[in-house]
């Protein structure tokens, strides 16, 4: 993507806390616009009367989770290094926003979003689930050759489709309270797995699960970027182009 008024792209990786996980995807927007003005760092904005800043997030977190391992790229209108883009932004977010790493990237090479390919997921279960019990439904899961769900659409009917190939591994393993399922699910446009709903197909409401985004995957550099999808900017926190598969 190609930005005439950008001669910068820094590519953040960041934790984002359970402080701010109920928050919405644009309002995390705001914040990092914010502490980059105080940090005054020439952050780019698009083109137009209504004009936006040019931070892309790699997939919106959606409301009510954490993430440990988050991605977006800066846009910037002069060159600005790494380290002093963290030195400077750092200091100027708010509790439960850390910068882990930052890079510079080609400021002309393939969107952030449409390098991702899968995002894996950590959920903590209550004490009261036996982790045997939690293995034997992963098990039985996992033969299903199918499995079918109904997603509730924003706008026009719900749409049917299958959760099985989305779900790339599924696996169980002690808490420090209660067990703790991990699952590395596909993130494509239109082919999103979604924690939440693993965890309902297994039996378990997913209100009583804290659930934690450890990584977001992206393709290896050999590999052609996906057509990229718009990106959501409602409250719901789906991933960019997830209505259904």
């Amino acid at each position: 993507m190609s930005e005439p008024n950008a001669p910068c792209r820094l590519r953040v990786v960041y934790s984002h806390g359970p402080q701010l996980q109920y928050i919405s995807h644009l309002d995390l927007i705001r914040v990092f616009e914010r502490a980059m003005r105080r940090a005054r760092l020439p952050l780019a904005y698009t083109q137009g009367f209504n004009a936006r800043p040019r931070i892309s997030m790699a997939a919106p977190l959606p409301v009510g989770m954490a993430g440990e391992q988050e991605l977006a790229d800066f846009y910037l209108t002069e060159t600005v290094s790494p380290e002093e883009f963290r030195s400077r932004l750092a200091p100027q977010l708010p509790p439960g926003l850390a910068i882990l790493s930052v890079e510079e990237v080609p400021r002309q090479g393939p969107s952030l979003a449409s390098l991702v390919r899968a995002a894996r997921y950590r959920a903590e279960l209550p004490a009261g689930c036996p982790l045997d019990e939690v293995q034997q439904r992963i098990d039985r899961l996992l033969q299903e050759a199918a499995l079918p769900r109904t997603r509730r659409a924003k706008k026009g009917r719900p749409t049917d489709y299958d959760l099985r190939p989305l779900i790339q591994e599924l696996t169980a393993e002690p808490g420090a309270e209660g067990p703790v399922v991990r699952m590395t699910l596909t993130a494509l446009p239109g082919a999103t797995g979604r924690p939440e709903e693993v965890l309902d197909a297994l039996g378990y409401p997913p209100t009583e699960a804290a659930i934690v985004r450890e990584e977001i995957i992206l393709a290896p550099h050999a590999e052609a970027p996906v057509e990229e999808a718009e990106q959501l900017s409602d409250d719901s926190g789906d991933f960019a182009g997830e209505d259904a598969p």
